[in-house]
């Protein structure tokens, strides 16, 4: 009984240390605490300064550019860096950008981003931030989710494995969601060997296997057909967190059990 009560003190003081690290984090603008990943170099840093639309890519560092041809893309405000996507029924495929260029395995992705309310019948609300390598695969290693009510996937937080058309996908993780339209949220996908953690706020979703383990040489962002606005992006090689075994139990405890199935 005294065992099961300090380690159930210890997950509440870890649980409580990392919401506090987050919540610092996002008034200073700081990078998000990390757990499965330990950061490496910086592959991108996107603040939103330079110009983007259209089938052009932007170079943002030595040779690693983005890209913004999918949807409307406009600045939030005309001095602002902080940059608005916005769609229009039968546009088709929703708003896409695209990070081009980078050359890695393992990867911290983070993304600072909020939605707009659904206010036409063909609005949706989603963020998929997925991890690629083109042309050499047409499907997704990673598809991480913040999905809210878009048609693509299951509504909650989400990883997924999507293979070239006509292979078996696997749906790996499903959590539940809870967020609000407007609001400021930071996403963070670290991938590391055949692992990978998503994590939004206090929202959880890991998955492990193989196919994760693929090399990436593409990171895209897709967004839902309401307004979505995108205030930075970071990328950095990673490698493995030395403390990740040692915690990983109590970082997964929050989540609720699931079962990869086909998709």
């Amino acid at each position: 009984m005294m065992i099961r009560f300090f380690n159930a003190c210890w997950l509440l003081v870890a649980l409580f240390l990392v919401v506090n690290c987050v919540d610092q984090a996002l008034a200073e603008d700081l990078p998000q605490p990390t757990l499965l990943a330990k950061r490496g170099a910086l592959i991108l840093d996107d603040d939103g300064s330079k110009d983007r639309g259209g089938k052009v890519t932007i170079e943002l560092n030595e040779g690693v550019g983005v890209r913004a041809a999918l949807g409307i893309w406009k600045r939030a405000e005309s001095d602002s860096n902080v940059w608005r996507s916005m769609w229009e029924e039968g546009m088709g495929h929703p708003p896409v950008a695209s990070y081009r260029g980078l050359v890695a395995k393992n990867l911290v992705v983070e993304v600072t981003f909020r939605y707009g309310p659904n206010s036409e019948s063909w609005h949706s609300q989603f963020l998929r931030i997925a991890a690629d390598q083109r042309p050499q695969i047409k499907g997704h290693i990673v598809s991480a989710w913040v999905n809210l009510n878009g048609p693509y996937t299951e509504k909650g937080i989400v990883i997924e494995h999507v293979p070239p058309r006509g292979k078996q996908g696997i749906l790996m993780d499903h959590q539940p969601l809870s967020s609000e339209a407007e609001t400021w949220l930071t996403a963070t996908l670290e991938i590391v060997g055949d692992e990978t953690l998503f994590r939004m706020g206090d929202h959880v979703a890991y998955a492990k296997k193989e196919e994760i383990g693929i090399a990436k040489n593409l990171v895209s962002l897709t967004l839902g057909t309401t307004w979505h606005e995108i205030k930075r992006v970071r990328i950095w090689h990673a490698e493995e967190n030395p403390d990740w075994k040692a915690n990983k139990d109590t970082i997964l405890k929050s989540r609720e059990p699931f079962i990869p199935r086909p998709r």
